[in-house]
Formats: structure tokens, sequence, C-alpha cells
């Protein structure tokens, strides 16, 4: 059993799970969030008042032949939106989030992969206290909450606004747990038992619920 905490978390008072130990209970469509450490981490900190600068979603894939490998899809500043490995992607926040990986997640997906550009317009839209304008370009909690909301989670446009907004009404609307993933300990053997980040193109890739 995994200890959790569904209010506000701390690292004073959530214990760090090691990746390799919570890799098996996260599902595809469970939110990943990152406090971000960078200058453009700490200015979305500043902004929104929350300690999150980023999100994104995990998804499994199944290639022909290979083990299912976990990866996180999102929106970043310089590749749009993406996908990586998330042992590669540093230590982070998990939440469950129960949702459906269905067809309308697919469709929405699978076309932005590689194409879809980082919304900075709806970025200074918002700084400028304005609605984001909706177009085929995402900033990260943009992309995350309209997966979750194809998914079927109970959630409002409005609450994808910012990085920290969206982890908060996953923590009221879904399962109501938060575990801090500790990254940067995952072993060695670990780390090579998984491939550098890829962009898949290969059709016998599929999506994996685990």
């Amino acid at each position: 059993m995994l200890a959790a905490c569904s209010s506000m978390p701390s690292e004073d008072t959530v214990r760090a799970i090691q990746y390799r130990s919570i890799r098996r209970h996260v599902r595809s469509g469970d939110l990943v969030a990152f406090e971000g450490k960078t200058l453009a981490g700490r200015l979305i900190r500043t902004w929104t008042g929350s300690r999150y600068a980023h999100v994104g979603i995990a998804m499994w894939l199944v290639a022909k032949g290979a083990p299912p490998r976990l990866f996180v899809l999102e929106s970043r500043t310089r590749k749009g939106v993406s996908m990586r490995l998330l042992s590669n992607a540093g230590d982070c926040w998990y939440l469950p989030t129960g949702i459906a990986w269905n067809a309308d997640v697919n469709r929405f997906v699978w076309p932005l992969l590689g194409t879809a550009e980082y919304d900075w317009a709806s970025i200074f839209r918002l700084l400028s206290f304005r609605r984001a304008k909706r177009d085929r370009s995402y900033y990260c909690s943009e992309f995350a909450g309209e997966v979750l909301q194809r998914g079927g989670f109970p959630i409002e446009e409005v609450n994808f606004s910012d990085p920290g907004e969206l982890v908060q009404s996953v923590l009221r609307n879904g399962p109501g747990q938060i575990f801090w993933i500790s990254n940067h300990r995952a072993s060695i053997s670990q780390r090579r038992s998984e491939t550098r980040e890829t962009q898949p193109n290969n059709p016998s890739i599929t999506p994996h619920s685990h």
C-alpha cells in the first residue's frame, strides 16, 4: 500500500517514493506535475502562486516484441506536444485520475504529437487576464486538461488555466491522492532497461492501459 497525501502536498509530510517502486501503479491518463527549477518554472510559480510549474499525462506504450514503457505526454516550451520517458523526466508529483484512455483521447493526442507548437499566445493572454484562445497549439496544462476531459474526467476548461489549478482540480474531483516520485535516485539498471526519448511513428506501437 502506498502512502499518499490528499491535501496540499509538502516534501516534509509526503514520503519520497522511488520511481521503480511506483511505476507499476501508474496508469495511462494519470497526471504528472513538476515544480520546475528553471527560470521559466520559477516565473510560472510566482505568477500562479503555486508550487507547480509544469504538468503532463502518463502513457504506457507497447511495441511489438518489446516490454511496455512508461512515457509522459506534455507540451513543452521548446518542443511543443511531445513525449519522453517518465524515468528521464526528473522528480515529480504523481496524481491518479482514473480516466479511461479511449478512442477520443487517441484521436486528440496522436495528430498533435510532434506537430503542435507550444501556445505562447495564450500564455501572454492569460498574463493579461484574458481567456486563452483555443487552436492547435497548447501550453502544458491546456493540453493535459483536454486529455483528461476527453477521457471523462469531470473538469471544466477554466480548471486547466495553469498547472496548479489543474492539480487542485484533480485532487478535488479525482481519487484525491498525490505522490512524490523520486527519479534522481533511480537505479542505473532501471534506466538502462528503457530506451531514450522517442517519437513513435510505427503503427505497431499502441497505447497500453497497463
